[in-house]
């Protein structure tokens, strides 16, 4: 028996599913592995797929193997000495026994001098692939250090060799065996994955400390002298955090309750922020605090402006002068424009929108024509822009914020970040129906961030600037833009007040973020008198620089039932939408874009995002449906008179006279009478055809009648 058989047998007898790698150092399966995800090969399989000159062995992570997961230490990570770094990390912070298990249990040499850590986890579910820790590359790139393959992942395994990796190096297993592969609890695992994301160096913007304008970083704020004065003991020991150790300049932290393991970093990336690994604490995961903003967080429930107070009247911070106070906007403002114009900051003259645009970059190919890759259908097309405002609006209960929700699943299940800014439900309600949509609770707490505010945006708040970070989310959801607009002291019906909103809330996170945005939006009631527009002014669509969607439900959406809603485009500014979906409605100037099927019959739903139907497929879908009715009626009343039938089917007269006629033609019905005086019946085959006993009558949408 070969040596590359063996091994796959050997995976197999422990649980793990086995695929052939390809020997041409693309090292992907051979053929389509799908299947495999999700059921294990048999062993009369394996033994056909490596009995011969198959090389390369790959397995798969995740459920199909009894919750495996794969932690991956690169090539260059190890050459950078941050395996050893690794190992103190976990000596020094009590994970020592935890460390020996991980190293002894399976272990594996790359080709490219990497190290594969293969382990199983007993109490959770597998999360997808994740890197774990990166650093800057070569000409602005990335380098991965640590990464992961869970839930739907492969990797290659020892033996393979030769030119199943491109530069014809072999896997050479280390330590352990299959068998000896260690089942770690969620916890022991998060401890490890704690240890590795320490090692992380990529440089991280200020995304929750206070942020303040160019022009007002005078270092006389309580919050600037807080951050140079405090030490991060004054501020963490008194509420149980405990150092773990120093080194190279970084103090590592154990977390409140918690006696072994690292729970953040402080003097590592961008100055001495604190920067938290684990979800368990009331800091964000993964996001840089200053002193000042931890401060706010852990004593004023990150109100700034109430820490800046407490620390002003404890010392830090210049006094306030007369001139400071009269630059202050009056408190007594009135007029929802001058409210909303209250909060607009000042622009630097070097940034002044008036500077003419280079207009270069439309002629030497910097410039990138929008394209769409959000919402995307079963056909491979997208629905949404990124860096562009969207709008869906519909009646109540059309299914406009399950169809947010449904995009907002997508980018989660893709590892992408995602912000849902609220106005009007709650995070429990979001959360259900995110689990309903088999989003993960890994994929919610990892890149999930959801807002619910009850005050308009402070444009120095921390939290609004870290809205406006470059790459901060793929997707941003703004649900509920009456409630918004009317916090911002705007009105529905004002133009003026909805284009400045606008401006200073979607376009602005839209723009300085490159997210997706899209806003959630109701319609008036008559839908004789509502138009293209959402409720209120139509600067709501004329402002809109992506896409505006009318949402229809077609079949009612509950729970325990399968409804089905559609998206009309009333606006596509960039106008690669139109030309994807259907035909035009002239009542209000749409076009069908997608379908979407919601099956809830189920705990976890199935959503289908289907393209629009085609001008043929809609006509003949017209016909079959003016047939079912036809044959419906006849059947219900059999000799029954063309007058009748004419009266009882709910269609064109004359149209159902050339039909009835047709249908004799065809055998699906039969005349008993005469010319002049007709008796219909059905036949034997039209009832067979029809199958009337339980016949499934097609509707078409609104308008497509």
């Amino acid at each position: 028996m070969n040596e590359i058989l063996q091994a796959a047998l050997n995976f197999h007898d422990a649980g793990i599913s086995v695929v052939p790698v390809a020997s041409d150092g693309t090292k992907k399966p051979i053929g389509s592995w799908a299947k495999y995800q999700v059921e294990r090969a048999s062993r009369e399989q394996i033994i056909d797929w490596f009995s011969g000159d198959c090389i390369g062995l790959g397995i798969v992570t995740g459920t199909v193997s009894g919750s495996l997961e794969m932690t991956e230490f690169e090539g260059r990570a190890v050459a950078s000495g941050l395996l050893d770094e690794a190992r103190e990390l976990a000596q020094n912070s009590g994970l020592g026994n935890l460390w020996e298990i991980l190293v002894n249990g399976y272990v594996e040499l790359t080709p490219s001098g990497g190290l594969h850590f293969l382990y199983r986890i007993a109490d959770e579910s597998v999360p997808g692939n994740t890197k774990i820790a990166r650093r800057p590359g070569e000409n602005d790139g990335v380098e991965v250090l640590v990464e992961t393959r869970g839930e739907g992942g492969m990797v290659i395994v020892a033996p393979s060799h030769s030119t199943t990796h491109q530069s014809g190096q072999p896997w050479v297993m280390l330590k352990g065996s299959p068998a000896t592969i260690p089942m770690l609890s969620w916890e022991e695992r998060c401890a490890i994955h704690d240890i590795f994301k320490a090692l992380d160096s990529m440089p991280v913007k200020e995304a929750i400390a206070e942020r303040l304008n160019p022009k007002d970083a005078t270092g006389d704020k309580p919050g600037d002298q807080f951050n140079a004065k405090a030490s991060w003991r004054e501020i963490l020991e008194p509420l149980g955090w405990k150092i773990v150790y120093t080194a190279r300049g970084v103090t590592y932290w154990c977390r409140p309750g918690k006696t072994m393991g690292i729970s953040a970093t402080t003097g590592k990336n961008d100055g001495d922020n604190l920067y938290v690994f684990t979800t368990s604490t009331t800091f964000e995961a993964e996001r840089p605090y200053s002193k000042f903003a931890a401060f706010a967080h852990l004593h004023h429930n990150g109100d700034f402006s109430a820490a800046a107070r407490d620390l002003r009247m404890q010392g830090y911070g210049a006094i306030p002068t007369a001139s400071n106070l009269s630059s202050l906007p009056s408190l007594t403002q009135s007029h929802p424009m001058e409210a909303l114009l209250s909060i607009v900051p000042s622009t630097p003259t070097d940034q002044s929108s008036w500077k003419p645009v280079d207009l270069n970059i439309y002629f030497d190919g910097t410039y990138k024509i929008p394209e769409t890759s959000i919402l995307t259908r079963n056909d491979g097309q997208s629905l949404l822009y990124p860096g562009k405002v969207h709008s869906f609006y519909g009646e109540s209960e059309s299914g406009k914020s399950w169809l947010a929700q449904i995009a907002v699943a997508e980018q989660l299940r893709a590892f992408k970040k995602v912000i849902y800014i609220d106005f009007e439900s709650d995070a429990a309600d979001l959360v259900t129906r995110l689990q309903a949509l088999k989003v993960t609770q890994p994929e919610i707490l990892q890149n999930f961030t959801y807002i619910r505010p009850d005050t308009k945006r402070d444009h120095e708040d921390p939290y609004w600037q870290a809205l406006l970070e470059p790459n901060c989310a793929a997707l941003v959801i703004i649900d509920g833009v009456t409630e918004a607009l009317t916090m911002w002291g705007g009105e529905t019906k004002d133009n003026d007040a909805i284009t400045l909103w606008m401006r200073l809330f979607p376009r602005a996170i839209a723009e300085a973020s490159g997210a997706c945005v899209v806003q959630i939006d109701h319609v008036t009631k008559n839908s004789e008198t509502r138009g293209r527009f959402a409720i209120g002014g139509q600067a709501k669509l004329a402002t809109i620089d992506g896409a505006a969607f009318l949402i229809e439900p077609l079949e009612a959406l509950a729970p325990g039932r399968i409804g089905t809603l559609t998206m009309r485009v009333t606006k596509d500014r960039p106008g690669f939408i139109r030309k994807i979906s259907g035909m035009y409605r002239k009542s209000d100037r749409t076009q069908e874009s997608a379908v979407i099927t919601i099956d809830s019959t189920k705990s976890k739903m199935e959503t289908i995002i289907s393209p629009p139907l085609l001008e043929d497929q809609v006509v003949a879908l017209a016909l079959a449906n003016l047939d079912n009715d036809i044959v419906k009626f006849i059947d219900s009343n059999p000799g029954t008179t063309k007058g009748k039938a004419v009266k009882g089917v709910e269609h064109k007269s004359a149209t159902v006279l050339t039909r009835i006629d047709e249908l004799i033609e065809e055998g699906v019905i039969e005349n008993r009478g005469n010319a002049k005086s007709y008796i219909l019946y059905m036949t034997v085959e039209g009832k067979a055809k029809y199958n009337l006993s339980s016949a499934m009558i097609l509707h078409l949408g609104s308008g497509q009648k």
